[in-house]
């Protein structure tokens, strides 16, 4: 039954929690394993009385549940040892209502809604640290940034505007908030883990906000310091291999047909990263080095509009190639754009598919872009950093942009 596997996963957790810690025993809060199923199971059996009484057994139910967690927070904040926090408290009534929600048939909502609540208690050490690692200014530009899209993508026109209607005001918000969510995810792990990891790691969640920036740190941190030449080529051959399954993942979200013909060159590229950083973390991980920290989040307004204005440019263009001089214009658009940025013509190849533009143009378009700004990458490895990761760069991401030409090429 769900509600007996919802209440049983939910308290489980909590019980976790209040076991001995360090020879001492936590007083127990709300409720264990048990008291959280039978929870569970009372909202599920208050849907099956009578259609006259069904409604106000629910109700007494959820009132009798809200006073018992009351009680339970009164009696063990009474503890001089006792946790204050109602965390238990309030995920016994949560539990309470899946149980109802199960006996009205609305099974998967509500064991969607249990998986993300074990997720949220399980990870309380994590989340903590994270908004600890916050700052004001981090704050401020994320409560910006939600706000600015909780007021405008609602209202923006999702229609098409300008020369060869090219440009859709809702799509081009709705991509901003895609990218600057992907890039805060790596940012914000970064954040988390801090000085407990090292360059390798601190390369890949880099890469998942912009694997250009990261190369242009991490190439200047060889040059200030020779002991980190392999662990700073490490940093930057993660982040520009992760670009590749980065860009697959964005691809499938709006044109599967294309991601499926980009996924063999993507694997082999991929699994040719994986022995280079394998080789090269043998080497340095005695190693770490000094972390890569990026100085803006990717929550930042001016961040967000600079991406936006940017695919809007890119998706004009596209466009004006594509109706100019056909397949070998918009190639030519992404070939340009891969000097700066390969999410931005990534994106408008997957979404142009959904115009008309064939899937394997797009693929040949999102390796284009890859390849072009992986070869940058390489230039701008061996222009600002010093001469000794030269070699292991040469090796990591010359062959990554060789395998994405020739993908390009089979596709």
């Amino acid at each position: 039954m769900a509600a007996l596997g919802i209440g049983l996963l939910i308290g489980i957790e909590r019980e976790r929690r209040q076991r001995p810690v360090d020879n001492q025993t936590k007083p127990i809060e709300a409720a264990g394993v048990r008291s959280f199923a039978l929870v569970s199971l009372t909202g599920h059996l208050a849907t099956w009385l009578p259609q006259a009484f069904v409604v106000w057994g629910m109700a007494l139910g959820f009132v009798f549940v809200s006073l018992l967690s009351l009680v339970s927070y009164w009696r063990t904040t009474r503890r001089p040892d006792s946790d204050t926090g109602i965390t238990s408290e309030v995920a016994l009534v949560t539990t309470y209502i899946l149980g109802m929600l199960t006996g009205l048939d609305y099974v998967l909502p509500a064991t969607v809604s249990a998986v993300a609540i074990v997720t949220l208690l399980y990870f309380k050490d994590i989340l903590h640290r994270f908004s600890y690692a916050l700052s004001t200014l981090d704050v401020q530009q994320a409560v910006q940034f939600l706000i600015v899209t909780i007021v405008i993508l609602p209202v923006l026109p999702d229609r098409t505007y300008g020369p060869y209607e090219a440009l859709n005001p809702h799509q081009i918000w709705l991509m901003v908030v895609l990218i600057s969510g992907l890039g805060f995810s790596g940012y914000a792990g970064i954040k988390v883990l801090g000085d407990r990891i090292g360059l390798g790691m601190t390369g890949l969640l880099g890469g998942l906000a912009s694997s250009t920036a990261v190369t242009l740190a991490m190439s200047r941190i060889s040059r200030g310091d020779s002991t980190l030449h392999e662990t700073s080529a490490l940093a930057i051959i993660v982040a520009s291999g992760i670009m590749f399954p980065r860009v697959l993942i964005l691809v499938s979200l709006f044109a599967p047909g294309t991601a499926t013909l980009l996924f063999p060159t993507v694997i082999a590229i991929s699994l040719y990263t994986t022995v280079i950083c394998l080789l090269l973390w043998r080497r340095c991980r005695s190693n770490p080095g000094n972390q890569y920290r990026p100085r803006v989040s990717p929550l930042s307004l001016q961040m967000a509009l600079g991406f936006g204005v940017l695919y809007g440019v890119v998706v004009f263009f596209a466009h004006f190639m594509k109706a100019k001089f056909g397949d070998n214009g918009i190639l030519t658009v992404a070939t340009l754009s891969g000097l700066t940025d390969v999410d931005a013509i990534s994106l408008a190849a997957a979404n142009m598919v959904n115009e008309g533009l064939s899937t394997s143009l797009a693929a040949q378009v999102v390796l284009s872009a890859c390849s072009t700004n992986t070869l940058v990458k390489l230039f701008l490895g061996f222009t600002f950093g010093a001469p000794g990761p030269r070699a292991w760069l040469l090796v990591g991401l010359l062959p990554m942009a060789l395998a994405g030409l020739t993908g390009l090429m089979l596709v």
